[in-house]
């Protein structure tokens, strides 16, 4: 199983200029198998709610938000971290319209529990509608590294 806890950024406030906020995403990844397995995570656009109407016009796109470099994995229980085989974090990050693989174990390896942190920043368009924005994070965990 692969999940990521729910995440409150902090209140931005309106401006007429872009801004960035970031935050921190807490990966949890249990594994009772060892045959592999990768971990991928994409976001949907934020969907505004608030008193300007729930129109897609009003959203931040998905392509808004995005990982940093995925931190190293953190071992809690079952079977060590292998520096080789995993659970190893997987590239740089990216825009997340798409699925981002983020942490990957080889076969044998990974038969356990690790947590990872993930970097996540928003870019807030210049004068978003006051309210409140919430996206849904989707993370998959498939066999193969």
């Amino acid at each position: 199983t692969a999940s990521i806890a729910n995440l409150t950024m902090a209140v931005a406030t309106v401006t007429h200029a872009t801004q960035n906020k970031g935050g921190t995403l807490a990966l949890s990844v249990t594994d009772t198998v060892g045959v592999g397995w990768n971990v991928t995570v994409q976001s949907s656009a934020m969907h505004y709610s608030g008193l300007y109407g729930s129109t897609p016009a009003n959203d931040i796109p998905a392509a808004n938000l995005s990982l940093g470099t995925p931190a190293t994995p953190v071992f809690v229980s079952g079977q060590a971290i292998n520096v080789t085989n995993g659970p190893k974090a997987v590239g740089t990050g990216g825009v997340l319209t798409a699925p981002i693989k983020v942490i990957n174990a080889n076969s044998g390896y990974g038969k356990g529990s690790y947590t990872q942190n993930l970097p996540l920043t928003v870019s807030i368009p210049k004068n978003p509608r006051q309210g409140t924005y919430a996206a849904t994070l989707t993370v998959t965990i498939t066999a193969g590294p």
